[in-house]
C-alpha cells in the first residue's frame, strides 16, 4: 500500500471515528440493550405464584383483559415468543397497554425505563425523522470499519499476542485490531442492514407519491395488506373461538409459527382474524407473513407473504429480522444461538469503539491544550456515563418493586446518573481519569443486580431463566476487568489549560 494512500484511510478513519464515534458508540449500546429489551422485562418483574396446568386459553385471556376495561373487539395479541414472556393486547399499530400471564391471567407489570435504550436505538426520540437519522450512522460504522480493516486487517493473525510490554496505548491498539477484523462480517451486517432499514422506510415513503399520485398510502396497502372487511352490522353467531382458527392454521401451514394475532369487528358476524407469523427459511416477519379466516366459518380469506413481492422489496423485508436478530425463521434450534452471537459481537463493536475513541483521546491529551483536554473528558463521561446510569437502572428495577415506585423515578435515575457522570467528567479541578471507576461502578452495579434477582427468586422457591443473568455477570466481571486494567495504566491528566486557539484540531 502506498504511503499517500494509507495516510489518506488513516485521516478518513480517525477523522470518522472522532467526529461521530461518541455517537456511534450510542448507537451500538443501545442496540445490544434493544435485543434483549423483551428478555429485561421479564426478568424485572418480581416473581409470580405458579398457575399450574396448561394455562389459560386465548378465549379466557381475552375476557380477562375485557374485565380490565380493554376493547377487545378490535385488538391486536402478541403472543409469548420464550418462556416467561406475556401475551400483549395492543389498540392500533401502538404499543401493548396489557400484559397478561398465560398461565393465570394476571396483569404482568412493565417498566417504562427499561425502553428508554430501546426507544434511543430506534428513533432517538424523534419519531420518523429520528428513525432517518439513526439510520445514517449505519453508513458511518461502514467507512470505518472498511478503512479500519485495511489499516489494521493483518492484526487478526495475533489474537492473543498483545504487545503487552510496549504499553497500554500499544496493547489497546493490537486489541483494536482483533476486534475489528475477527467481527468484521457481523460490523458489515450491523452498518448495512441498520442504514436500509430507515433508509429503505424513508424511500418507500419519498416513492409512494410517484407511484400513487394522490394516494401515497396505497403502498402500504400493497405492502401490508389491505384493511379488513368492513363490519355488516349482524352479530356473530357462535361467539368468537380462536384455538380452532390457530389449530387449523398450524395444521395446514406447518412451517408457519404464529406470533401476532389481530381481532377485527369481534361481535359482528364479518368479523376476521389475521395471524401474523415466521415462515420457516423465509427471512421476514409477522408484518409480511399472515393468514387472514373468517371466523364465522372459518374461511381462509387470504394470505400474504414476502414471497408475492418483487426481488427489492423482499430484500428490504429480508433486512427486518437480519437486523433486529430475529432468526426464527432459520429453524432447527439455531434461533438462540445466532441471537446470542448477535449480541456477543454487538458487545464487542461496543468494546471496538471505545478502543477507538480511547485511542484518540491519549493522543489529543497529549497536547495541553482546551480543547484536547475537554474534549476527551466530555467523551468519557458520555459513554461512560450512559454504561454506569445503565447498570444503576438494573439495580433499581430489581431493588423497588413496581408497585412501590412509580416508572419516573427510574427514568429520573437513568438520565440523573447520565448527566451527573457526565458534569462530574468535565470538572476543571481533577487531573486524573475517572473512566477506571466509572467501569467499576458499571460492573458492580451489574454484579449487584445479577445477585438482587437470584436472591428474590430463591427466595420465592422458584427460578427463572439464567439467560440474562449469565449475560450480566459476564458484561459485570468484564467491566471489572477492564476497570483493573486501566487503574494499572492510568496516569494523571494533564491540567486545563487557558482557554487558546488549538492548532491540532
Amino acid at each position: 500500500m502506498k504511503p499517500a494512500f494509507r495516510r489518506l484511510l488513516a485521516e478518513v478513519h480517525g477523522g470518522a471515528g472522532a467526529v461521530l464515534g461518541v455517537l456511534l458508540f450510542v448507537v451500538l449500546f443501545s442496540g445490544c440493550w434493544s435485543l434483549g429489551a423483551e428478555a429485561l422485562q421479564t426478568w424485572a418483574r418480581p416473581p409470580l405464584a405458579d398457575g399450574g396446568g396448561a394455562g389459560l386459553s386465548i378465549g379466557e385471556l381475552l375476557d380477562r383483559a375485557r374485565e380490565r376495561g380493554m376493547a377487545v373487539d378490535d385488538v391486536s395479541l402478541t403472543l409469548p415468543v420464550s418462556e416467561g414472556e406475556g401475551i400483549g393486547f395492543c389498540q392500533g399499530r401502538g404499543p401493548c397497554s396489557l400484559s397478561l400471564d398465560p398461565l393465570t391471567g394476571l396483569p404482568l407489570p412493565e417498566r417504562a425505563a427499561l425502553t428508554i435504550l430501546k426507544d434511543l436505538h430506534k428513533s432517538a426520540f424523534l419519531g420518523f425523522p429520528g428513525r432517518i437519522l439513526v439510520s445514517l450512522f449505519g453508513i458511518a460504522l461502514f467507512i470505518v470499519c472498511v478503512s479500519g480493516l485495511v489499516l489494521l486487517g493483518r492484526r487478526w493473525r495475533l489474537p492473543w499476542s498483545p504487545r503487552r510490554t510496549h504499553g497500554a496505548r500499544a496493547g489497546v491498539l493490537d486489541w483494536h485490531g482483533v476486534i475489528g477484523s475477527w467481527i468484521f462480517p457481523w460490523l458489515m451486517l450491523f452498518a448495512l442492514t441498520g442504514a436500509l432499514s430507515g433508509l429503505g422506510a424513508l424511500g418507500t415513503v419519498t416513492l409512494s407519491r410517484v407511484a400513487y399520485p394522490g394516494q401515497p398510502s396505497q403502498v402500504f396497502a400493497d405492502l401490508l395488506g389491505p384493511p379488513p372487511p368492513a363490519a355488516s352490522g349482524r352479530p356473530l353467531v357462535g361467539g368468537l373461538d380462536l384455538e380452532r382458527i390457530l389449530e387449523r392454521d398450524a395444521r395446514d401451514f406447518p412451517q408457519f409459527t404464529a406470533r401476532r394475532v389481530k381481532i377485527s369487528h369481534g361481535e359482528d358476524d364479518a368479523a376476521t382474524i389475521e395471524i401474523g407469523g415466521i415462515t420457516r427459511g423465509l427471512p421476514s416477519t409477522a408484518l409480511f407473513e399472515s393468514h387472514l379466516y373468517r371466523v364465522a366459518d372459518g374461511t381462509l380469506l387470504a394470505a400474504r407473504s414476502a414471497t408475492d413481492h418483487g426481488p427489492w422489496t423482499r430484500a428490504f423485508i429480508a433486512v427486518q429480522p437480519l437486523h433486529f436478530a430475529d432468526y426464527a425463521w432459520v429453524g432447527g434450534g439455531w434461533s438462540s444461538w445466532l441471537r446470542g452471537l448477535h449480541l456477543t459481537t454487538g458487545v464487542l463493536a461496543c468494546l471496538l469503539c471505545a478502543g477507538g475513541l480511547h485511542l484518540w483521546g491519549l493522543r489529543r491529551q497529549a497536547v495541553a491544550t482546551w480543547s484536547c483536554v475537554v474534549v476527551p473528558r466530555l467523551v468519557e463521561g458520555v459513554c461512560g456515563g450512559l454504561v454506569v446510569a445503565s447498570g444503576a437502572l438494573l439495580c433499581f428495577v430489581q431493588a423497588i418493586p413496581p408497585a412501590s415506585a412509580g416508572e419516573d423515578g427510574a427514568g429520573r435515575l437513568f438520565w440523573w446518573v447520565w448527566g451527573g457522570v457526565l458534569l462530574l467528567s468535565v470538572l476543571p479541578l481533577r487531573r486524573r481519569s475517572f473512566l477506571s471507576p466509572y467501569l467499576g461502578l458499571a460492573g458492580g452495579a451489574c454484579l449487584l443486580a445479577v445477585g438482587l434477582h437470584v436472591r428474590a427468586w430463591l427466595g420465592a422457591g422458584s427460578w427463572s431463566s439464567l439467560a440474562v443473568d449469565l449475560t450480566l455477570l459476564l458484561c459485570g466481571a468484564l467491566f471489572c476487568r477492564l476497570s483493573w486494567g486501566l487503574a494499572r495504566s492510568s496516569a494523571p491528566h494533564p491540567p486545563l489549560p487557558g482557554r487558546i486557539g488549538d492548532q491540532n484540531a
